[in-house]
């Protein structure tokens, strides 16, 4: 007799043997039990989680020689039609290689027929986002009106490529990822029917790789079974496997904590020579490091999934390092992950990166050096209170300090208010008193001068912010200082020349027959 693989063997035949996804079989039951049957079904969820599974036990229920009923007799020559894949009424349909037009016309044409058997024809099409535009456009109408006798069911494991017009014709159902301790009892209870022993640390490997799907998880206890017989051991799952022994992952990480550049490298050489593929490792690196985050945020280890032995291990982990570090490290390996793709020599990426980790300064280390920083920054203003003198750290606010200050109070406003820097340079601080600073402004700088006194508000803030202390700005205006000061230079000279001329009767008698007039 030919073989049957567990997949097959153990596929759920009733929406109560459905695994993990109790939401959509529990609605599909109670709508068939209430006859509110839609005309078109679309499930979208991960590969391998009960999609067609679930789409045949509808098309059973609904064509059940007892039904519509949400619990068909699986005994009846229509549910077993359906069971074996002969029926004439369920037609499975392969949206990958069945995508075109021509195909979607071809169904339209056969969707007018009446059922030969059961009550409706139906049509299950699987991945259907890979159908085209076209046939999707063809499918519309037939979705907008179908036969009274004919059903649709999509699947689906890309939902975002199915269009929105498909979409609003459809009821929707999400299939979820199988959580790994629900896959871990099914697993269980299969081994007890098949007589097969296996040990808790090897089905927990196995529902770990296989990310959700139930499916993926049977096909490896198969391939186990065809490898180790009917006794399964841990060590033998992670042969098959290639899965990474976990203490190689808490020693790199003492390594990383200790920051021993020499034993990183012989450990990173090791991966190496045993073969270990770089980007599973990576994963379980990665998934390492999310476990003692977890294990930290948390105090204990019940959110994560690993053989109780370890256990303390990541408890003890967990107490050796911060947050922050951790966040880091993950960060690392994330981005080594993604550069691995294009790298030209992976193995030097890769040791290069780990040891960048064990030389990153630690959460602790900035704290420390942050806290020396503030113990010498509070030395040196006690020194500086106790001599009488001023410290460098807190400006002293004085005519003189704010002129000082004022080449770098124009500049902070050069980039973000031109305007504002430029009546800033024009005005001179004249006089500090009482907190209040005047700056004078020549008359032909009005305009500078209102503009300042118009924004004054975020002036006094910048002075504010660097002195410490709260300042009021008081802008006077005053005649053009370079005209007064040529007026004054002008009426010396005048000056000068009256009493020459006055003291040399010859220079004057010269003047007044020449008819010349100085100036």
């Amino acid at each position: 007799m030919t073989y049957i693989v567990l997949a097959r063997r153990w596929r759920p035949q009733q929406f109560d043997d459905i695994i993990g996804q109790n939401h959509v079989a529990k609605t599909l039951a109670n709508a068939i039990e209430s006859q509110r049957i839609a005309h078109s079904f679309i499930f979208s969820g991960p590969r391998g989680v009960g999609k067609t599974t679930t789409a045949r036990i509808l098309a059973k229920a609904l064509n059940c020689e007892k039904g519509p009923t949400s619990k068909p007799c699986n005994i009846c020559g229509v549910c077993e039609s359906i069971t074996k894949g002969t029926s004439l009424d369920v037609l499975e349909i392969d949206g990958a290689s069945n995508r075109g037009i021509d195909e979607i016309r071809n169904l339209r044409e056969n969707i007018r027929f009446t059922p030969s058997l059961g009550k409706y024809r139906i049509y299950i099409i699987d991945e259907v986002h890979m159908l085209t535009k076209e046939a999707f456009n063809a499918l519309l109408k037939t979705l907008e009106e179908p036969p009274q006798h004919a059903i649709f069911i999509f699947a689906t494991t890309e939902i975002h490529r199915v269009p929105p017009t498909i979409l609003s014709r459809c009821q929707r159902y999400d299939f979820n990822r199988i959580p790994v301790k629900i896959i871990i009892e099914h697993l269980q209870h299969m081994c007890k029917t098949e007589d097969i022993k296996i040990e808790s640390d090897a089905l927990l490997q196995i529902a770990k790789k296989a990310d959700g799907s139930m499916r993926d998880a049977q096909s490896i206890l198969d391939q186990m079974i065809s490898y180790s017989g009917e006794n399964i051991t841990a060590d033998q799952v992670a042969e098959v496997l290639g899965i990474i022994d976990m203490e190689l992952f808490f020693e790199f990480t003492d390594k990383i904590k200790q920051g021993d550049l020499k034993e990183l490298l012989i450990l990173c050489q090791k991966t190496n020579s045993e073969g270990y593929d770089l980007g599973e490792f990576l994963i379980g690196f990665e998934e390492h490091f999310r476990n003692i985050l977890v294990t930290k945020a948390l105090g204990n280890v019940d959110l994560i999934n690993v053989p109780e032995q370890y256990h303390d291990l990541y408890l003890k982990a967990a107490d050796n390092f911060e947050v922050n570090d951790l966040l880091l490290y993950i960060q690392q390996i994330s981005e080594l992950q993604t550069n691995l793709k294009w790298a030209s020599h992976p193995q030097m990426k890769f040791e290069l990166t780990l040891l960048k980790m064990a030389k990153l300064p630690t959460s602790i280390d900035l704290e420390n050096i942050l806290h020396k920083l503030d113990l010498v920054k509070k030395k040196v203003i006690s020194a500086d209170a106790a001599s009488g003198e001023h410290s460098i750290l807190e400006p002293e606010l004085t005519l003189s300090g704010i002129k000082q200050y004022w080449p770098q109070l124009i500049a902070h406003f050069q980039n973000s208010k031109v305007n504002l820097s430029n009546a800033i340079e024009l005005g001179e601080p004249l006089k500090l008193q009482n907190k209040q600073l005047t700056l004078q402004y020549d008359a032909v700088n009005t305009f500078h001068a209102s503009w300042l006194t118009k924004n004054k508000l975020e002036v006094e803030e910048s002075l504010h912010k660097y002195f410490q202390k709260p300042i009021k700005i008081v802008v006077k205006i005053v005649e053009n200082k370079k005209k007064a000061s040529d007026h004054n230079k002008v009426q010396g000279h005048k000056k000068v020349i009256d009493k020459k001329i006055k003291e040399d009767p010859l220079l004057n008698k010269l003047i007044e027959d020449l008819g010349l007039e100085l100036t």
